[in-house]
């Protein structure tokens, strides 16, 4: 969903339910109909209605940003396992002539994470359920104290707790470590990239 800031309220509320539970129900009349609908949702967003623009050239003003950052409500964020902030490249890293980590290694390294947690629970992480995180996502003590201040400051969800779970086993299998348990880092990190959506996502907004 590209713009998803500017699709109705209705619409977004609407992707809740499947997003949870994969599947939805249509209802006409008498008759219901369940229908699977497991789906990975990718969205993206500007930092502002004007989209930013060039530095210095942004016109929204705090009303406008706030209006536009409520339309999308916490439980549909909540539902994101993964919200991640990007900034605008500085004119350096667009002229670098570096090559980054090719999409063919990445690749590679992904399969060898989701192979390591199909052996090891017969699914993907993604699909662990609460239960099964305590068998198969232990989580040490460092880390358990992380969350717990987290849930305690009301800045984690029930929800949000389980995904920031999932997010940490994958992050562990990614490093090909043969360890179960979760790490005090794999958390930290987990949880940074699980950013809120606020004011600070604006630049070069002119006073």
């Amino acid at each position: 969903m590209d713009e998803i800031a500017e699709f109705a309220p209705k619409v977004l509320d609407n992707m809740r339910q499947p997003s949870e539970d994969r599947y939805i129900t249509v209802s006409r009349a008498r008759i219901h109909v369940r229908l699977p609908a497991d789906f990975l949702l990718v969205a993206a967003m500007n930092p502002c209605p004007c989209g930013g623009g060039a530095p210095g050239a942004c016109q929204c003003n705090d009303a406008h940003l706030q209006r536009y950052v409520r339309r999308l409500s916490g439980p549909i964020l909540d539902r994101f396992d993964l919200r991640v902030n990007v900034h605008r490249p500085g004119v350096e890293e667009l002229l670098s002539h570096e090559p980054g980590e090719s999409s063919a290694v990445v690749a590679e390294r992904v399969a060898e994470a989701r192979r390591l947690a199909e052996e090891r629970q017969g699914c993907l992480n993604s699909r662990l359920s609460g239960s099964r995180l305590d068998e198969f996502a232990p989580i040490d003590d460092a880390g358990r104290a992380v969350l717990r201040y987290e849930l305690e400051h009301d800045r984690l969800s029930a929800r949000g707790y389980h995904r920031i779970r999932r997010v940490a086993r994958s992050l562990v299998d990614l490093r090909s470590a043969p360890s179960l348990q979760i790490d005090e880092e794999a958390i930290q990190v987990a949880l940074g990239l699980r950013a809120s959506l606020n004011t600070t996502m604006r630049v070069g907004r002119v006073a």
